[in-house]
């Protein structure tokens, strides 16, 4: 347990709530290897983009890619990609998130999303999903468009505890991002890692209170 009680609990979006990092990296790995000069290491260039914002993202691949990408034809490319994968599939929640944010809720845990992404992203990812209803279940959801900076400034968790009124000390974090995990604790908030399929960078893995392979632990903490 952290020093502090848990008053509230705040969640990443993308790779905690939603398998939507898969999608994102998947549609961008296509884009990437459509290329008429493939990029050499594809795997790698998606692993930086990985719990970045839009802005950082373009930022990244602009400069990988250099000025022969024309930015704005690449981006609509890797949207179509990223949109026909969720028409054939939907977004799907990761195992076990939608029972957690359920348990949470009724448990009577103050629930914040904190995302790098737009809003209108997020909303769509709910309604998209098996469970759109599960949106009212977050008190506040904070995104890019909310903040003067986004992850990993501490900004976006510092705005989630403010407006649900507790300590960032007592709002636990869960996060799955390097990204994400510096901006939980320059906040000051306990942090969970969620590394499901791969072991996560050793820094990351020591910075927080315990790495978690599925959601059950999240709620295992908190008993």
């Amino acid at each position: 347990m952290s020093a502090l009680p848990i008053a509230a609990v705040a969640l990443d979006k993308d790779g905690v709530t939603f398998d939507s990092e898969r999608i994102y990296a998947d549609a961008l790995l296509s884009t990437l290897r459509a290329l008429p000069k493939p990029y050499p290491e594809p795997e790698a260039l998606a692993a930086r983009c990985s719990g970045e914002s839009s802005t950082a993202t373009a930022a990244i691949l602009q400069a990988a890619l250099g000025d022969a990408v024309d930015m704005k034809v690449f981006f609509a490319d890797w949207f179509a990609r990223r949109d026909a994968i969720i028409e054939a599939h939907g977004v799907p929640f990761m195992p076990g998130a939608d029972a957690l944010i359920e348990r949470l809720y009724a448990e009577g845990y103050p629930l914040a999303l904190v995302s790098a992404d737009d809003e209108e992203n997020v909303l769509a990812d709910f309604q998209r999903s098996a469970k759109p209803e599960l949106l009212r279940c977050f008190s506040v959801i904070i995104t890019a468009g909310n903040v003067a900076k986004t992850k990993p400034d501490a900004e976006p968790y510092l705005r989630a505890a403010a407006y649900l009124g507790v300590e960032t000390a007592r709002m636990l974090a869960v996060e799955d991002s390097a990204v994400g995990v510096q901006a939980a604790l320059a906040a000051g908030c306990p942090t969970l890692l969620f590394a499901a399929d791969a072991a996560p960078p050793a820094a990351t893995a020591q910075a927080v209170l315990r790495v978690i392979r599925h959601h059950d632990e999240v709620w295992e903490f908190l008993s």
